[in-house]
């Protein structure tokens, strides 16, 4: 028998009471204006005033400089023309299609095909998941980013596997990991395809704007202090936990680097296993998250990739397991115990074994997650989609652990 939520035209309903939720509740936690966003512009401007000037130019009301490749500020200099609601707009809509891409690769890997309605459920709720809203308060590109990789790993039958990887490391470093990913799982020819693409976007760089290429590859990229405070809370990152617990604000020195060694050789050794049992979305999670943890700042809006995890955790755990999971999981990325805690002006320096538990939590999220990853998945030959899960529509709540039963078998 169906359930009450298996007809479609009631799983529209219950989707446009969500949006109207959170379309409620969004501007409560709406605090940034765009202001990375401001920063990409600044890239752009600079680019077509006089590139030698893309990493000394300032705003008035933004302190900080623009700190990505000279690529990326090549992809700015649209931006820079429009019109700043024009560009802050454009900027959001491309991070929804950007969410939108991440819940249906995500979900058809691991379930197939997804209602529309649950999708458009789904989507809205996670607005509010606090690296989600950072990221479209900002006017981050985080998202797009998550979605261009997620494409580029989990969509195997295009020809272009590893250029769109190489391309998002280009733009912003941190796509760097997704090469250990493509190694340990011997893709030999998307590793190929990945470098060539990275060095084409610096090559690029260099005949654009040759010196200032030079001073951000030799001496730029390993400036942190260009990127913010680093003791600040919203700094979720191996390196931040040791300065929040040593109190050195010049980095966590030696015992980071052995904490960076550690998480790479056992991250990639995650990501070789979940891969080889057939967990390629937990996978790439896994090895996101080797990024997240060892780079020298990973500040929270960085932390999108808590959804393909989230997605793979329900996806491996099962009966009630699903749900007390999963409302921890998300649940906790909602309230962001990060914040808890005093911060700012270096008062993460005083922190209590308290707060530091709860102002460090993305960190041992993170650690908990994998484990359970780890543990829950099936040893085997990798998983093919469950197929087209949802001609009624209920199929979707139903696989990822909400616990209704909206359809029985036969029509799952």
């Amino acid at each position: 028998m169906t359930g009450r939520l298996g007809n479609p035209a009631r799983l529209w309903w219950l989707a446009g009471a969500v949006c109207v939720a959170i379309a409620m509740l969004l501007p409560l936690v709406w605090n940034h204006t765009g202001a990375d966003l401001k920063v990409y512009r600044l890239g752009g401007s600079a680019i077509l005033a006089d590139p030698s000037t893309l990493y000394g130019a300032r705003l008035r009301d933004i302190s900080m400089p623009f700190t990505y490749p000279l690529f990326g500020g090549l992809l700015m200099v649209p931006v820079s023309l429009l019109p700043w609601p024009v560009a802050y707009a454009a900027s959001i809509a491309a991070s929804l299609v950007a969410l939108v891409a991440i819940w249906r690769l995500s979900l058809r890997k691991v379930l197939g095909r997804t209602h529309p309605a649950v999708l458009v459920a789904l989507v809205a709720g996670s607005l509010l998941l606090e690296p989600v809203r950072e990221t479209l308060s900002y006017g981050q590109i985080n998202l797009i980013l998550c979605a261009i990789v997620l494409y580029d790993v989990l969509d195997q039958k295009h020809f272009s596997r590893g250029v769109w990887i190489g391309i998002a490391a280009g733009v912003k470093l941190t796509p760097l990991v997704f090469f250990g990913l493509l190694l340990v799982t011997r893709q030999w020819r998307a590793l190929l395809q990945a470098t060539a693409a990275f060095a084409a976007t610096v090559a690029l760089g260099f005949l654009v704007a040759p010196r200032t290429a030079l001073d951000y590859w030799t001496h730029l990229i390993g400036d942190t202090g260009r990127i913010g405070g680093l003791a600040y809370s919203g700094n979720q990152s191996w390196n931040g936990f040791l300065i929040r617990l040593t109190g050195d604000l010049a980095g966590g020195g030696r015992a980071w680097q052995a904490m960076v060694g550690l998480t790479v050789i056992g991250g990639l050794w995650v990501t070789w296993l979940l891969w080889r049992r057939g967990e390629q979305l937990a996978s790439v999670s896994a090895c996101a998250l080797i990024g997240l943890l060892c780079s020298p700042v990973s500040w929270s809006h960085h932390w999108v990739w808590i959804l393909p995890q989230g997605i793979s955790l329900l996806c491996v755990l099962r009966g009630r397991w699903r749900v007390i999971v999963g409302a921890l999981w998300f649940g906790l990325f909602l309230v962001a115990p990060i914040w808890w805690p005093p911060r700012r002006n270096n008062l993460e320096l005083k922190w209590t074994p308290l707060e530091q538990v709860a102002g460090n939590a993305y960190l041992w999220l993170a650690l908990a997650g994998i484990a359970l990853l780890v543990v829950a998945s099936k040893s085997g030959e990798p998983v093919e989609p469950a197929g087209e899960v949802v001609a009624s529509g209920g199929g979707d709540l139903q696989h990822l652990g909400v616990g209704l039963e909206l359809a029985d078998q036969a029509e799952t």
